[in-house]
C-alpha cells in the first residue's frame, strides 16, 4: 500500500487529536491514547496453547479462520463475557508474510478471507481485538515476520484490521535497545489512527517498569509462565522485587504472563511444559495474578470440536500435493497415514495438502515432533464451548477479579520482603488481603491492622489509619462469606493456617 493512499491521508487527518491525548497526560502520569479497555488490568483470553485444527487436538501456537470464529462464539457461550472478559488475543500464529510494498498478510491457507473477516467477527461478539508482533526480524515460535523496519506499515495495516491491542516479543532482536525499539512502535501505533493498546514483551531485562508507563499501557515483568509450581513461584517473586514506585496505576500494569490456568493434558504445552499443577495452585496463581493487578489473560482450549467420521477405510493412501514448509515431505518418512482411524500425520517439519484416502486435507502444523491431521469428508466440525469446573470455578471468581479491577496500586507484601502477606487496597476503601504460602510445609499467620499503617510507603493515604482499634468486616474471596467483624487483627483468635503453595484471600471493610 503506497504511503500516499487515501487509507494513510485519512488515518494521518485523526492523528493530531489522537497523538495530543497521550502528550497532554499531566506528568506523564498514565499513557491513555484511548484503547479500549486499558484503563484497568486486561481481562481475556489468548490462543497461546488453545486452538488446534478442525477437530485436531490443540497445537501449541496455531490458528486459523475457523477456529478463531469458533473460539469466539465459545468465548460468549461459556460464559467469559458474562463475567467481565473482554479481550480476545491471537499470539504468534498468524502472521504469512509480507507483499511487494512490504505489508503483513496472515497465512493465506489459514486466513483466506484475509485478516479483517476475523477481526470483525471477534467485534461482532462485543470483545476487543488483540494481535501480536515481535520487534525482531522473526517472531520468536514460528519463525515469521517481524516488525523491526517495518514499524509503520505494521501499525498502519493493524489499524485498517480494526486491531485494538498489539503484543510485542523481543526475539531475535539483536543489536536493538528496548528503550529505543518500543518507543517507536508506540509512535507508530499512535500516528496509526486507530487506537490500540500497547503490551510491551522484552521480558522485564531492562526494569520496563521505569520507563514503559510513557510508551505503553502494560509490559511483561519476566519471561514465560508455564503452568508447573516452580514458575508460578518464580512469577510471584519477580513482581514481589518491584520497587513499590512501580507496582502499577491506571493505564500502566505489571504483566506477569498469561494465566494457564486449569491446563492438563487437554491444552497444547507451552514452551515443552504440561500443566502439572494442583487445584490448590492453579487458585494460588489466579489469586496472586488478581492482587498484583496483572492483566488476567488466560490462554486455555475453551471449546471441543468433533467431525463426523469418514467412511470406514480398508487401506490407506495419502499424496502430497502441494508442499507449503520448507522442510522436505517424503513419503513414510515424514507424512504418511494411519488407516484404522482415518487420519494422516506429518513430521520432521513437513507441512502442506495432501489428499488422504481421496479427499482434500490440509496439514500445515508448525512445531517438532509427529502430528496428527483428520482425513477430510467426515462431515462439517462442530465445536461446543467447554471449560472444567475448577477453570470455571477459579476463572468466573467475581470476588478475585474484583480486586484486580481497580485503579491502585498493585498489592505487595506488607513487610518488605516478606512474601506472606501481601495487601491491595481498593477504591472503595476495602482492604483485599492475601495470606500466600510459597513454602512444602504449612504456615499459620495473623494480620495485625498497625501492619498496614507501616508500610513504606503509603499505598494509600487511607492505609495509615488502621490500628489496633480498627474494626471491619472479613469476607472469605473463595468461600463468598462474610467471616464476621474483627478489631485489630485477623483472626480473632487463633491462626490462618495456609497449605503448602495456598493462597487465602480475604476484603476487610472498615467500619
Amino acid at each position: 500500500r503506497p504511503l500516499g493512499s487515501p487509507l494513510r491521508t485519512e488515518m494521518m487527518a485523526t492523528y493530531v487529536s489522537l497523538a495530543m491525548a497521550v502528550v497532554m497526560l499531566p506528568g506523564a502520569a498514565a499513557y491513555d491514547n484511548g484503547a479500549p479497555f486499558s484503563r484497568l488490568p486486561t481481562l481475556g483470553w489468548s490462543s497461546w496453547v488453545a486452538l488446534g485444527p478442525e477437530a485436531a487436538h490443540p497445537i501449541f501456537d496455531f490458528c486459523d479462520e475457523q477456529s478463531v470464529m469458533a473460539a469466539a462464539d465459545a468465548y460468549i457461550e461459556i460464559g467469559l463475557f458474562e463475567h467481565g472478559y473482554r479481550s480476545f488475543h491471537l499470539d504468534d500464529c498468524w502472521a504469512g508474510g509480507r507483499n511487494t510494498t512490504g505489508y503483513l498478510y496472515g497465512e493465506t491457507d489459514h486466513f483466506p478471507n484475509g485478516m479483517k473477516k476475523v477481526v470483525d467477527y471477534v467485534h461482532s461478539k462485543g470483545l476487543a481485538f488483540g494481535l501480536y508482533t515481535c520487534g525482531g526480524t522473526k517472531t520468536c515460535v514460528g519463525d515469521r515476520p517481524g516488525s523491526k523496519d517495518h514499524w509503520q506499515q505494521d501499525a498502519d495495516v493493524f489499524a485498517e484490521w480494526g486491531v485494538d491491542w498489539v503484543k510485542m516479543d523481543w526475539c531475535n532482536s539483536q543489536g536493538e535497545d528496548p528503550k529505543t525499539t518500543y518507543p517507536i512502535m508506540s509512535k507508530a501505533l499512535n500516528t496509526s489512527g486507530r487506537h490500540m493498546h500497547f503490551n510491551m514483551c522484552e521480558w522485564g531485562k531492562e526494569n520496563p517498569w521505569e520507563w514503559g508507563p510513557e510508551v505503553a499501557q502494560s509490559w511483561r515483568m519476566s519471561g514465560d509462565h508455564t503452568p508447573v509450581w516452580t514458575s508460578t513461584k518464580s512469577q510471584i517473586q519477580g513482581t514481589m522485587a518491584i520497587p513499590a514506585e512501580y507496582t502499577g496505576k491506571a493505564y500502566g500494569w505489571n504483566d506477569m504472563d498469561m494465566l494457564e490456568t486449569g491446563n492438563y493434558a487437554q491444552a497444547a504445552h507451552a514452551n515443552g511444559k504440561e500443566g502439572t499443577m494442583t487445584a490448590i495452585e492453579y487458585k494460588t496463581e489466579f489469586s496472586m495474578w488478581a492482587i498484583a493487578a496483572s492483566p488476567l489473560v488466560v490462554t486455555t482450549p475453551i471449546m471441543n470440536c468433533t467431525s463426523p467420521p469418514a467412511p470406514p477405510v480398508t487401506s490407506c493412501k495419502v499424496q502430497l500435493v502441494n508442499k507449503t514448509s520448507d522442510s522436505a515431505c517424503v513419503a513414510n518418512v515424514s507424512f504418511g497415514c494411519v488407516s484404522e482411524n482415518a487420519s494422516m500425520w506429518t513430521s520432521d517439519g513437513c507441512r502442506g495438502k495432501f489428499t488422504c484416502n481421496g479427499f482434500a486435507t490440509d496439514c500445515d502444523v508448525d512445531g517438532e515432533g509427529k502430528h496428527s491431521c483428520p482425513c477430510n469428508g467426515g462431515g462439517p466440525v462442530t465445536c461446543k464451548a467447554t471449560m472444567s469446573d475448577l477453570q470455571k470455578e477459579i476463572l468466573f471468581n467475581d470476588d478475585i477479579i474484583a480486586i484486580n479491577q481497580d485503579v491502585t496500586p498493585q498489592g505487595r507484601p506488607v513487610v518488605t520482603g516478606n512474601s506472606t502477606v501481601w495487601a491491595r487496597f481498593l477504591s472503595n476503601g476495602t482492604v483485599a488481603v492475601a495470606f500466600y504460602n510459597e513454602n512444602d510445609t504449612p504456615i499459620s499467620l495473623r494480620l495485625e491492622f498497625a501492619s498496614l499503617a507501616k508500610m513504606s510507603p503509603l499505598p494509600v493515604p487511607s492505609a495509615a489509619s488502621w490500628g489496633a482499634t480498627t474494626k471491619a468486616v472479613a469476607r472469605d474471596l473463595w468461600a463468598h462469606t462474610e467471616v464476621g467483624t474483627v478489631t485489630g487483627s485477623f483472626p480473632a483468635t487463633g491462626l490462618v493456617v495456609v497449605a503448602p503453595h495456598e493462597t487465602k484471600v480475604f476484603s476487610f471493610t472498615a467500619q
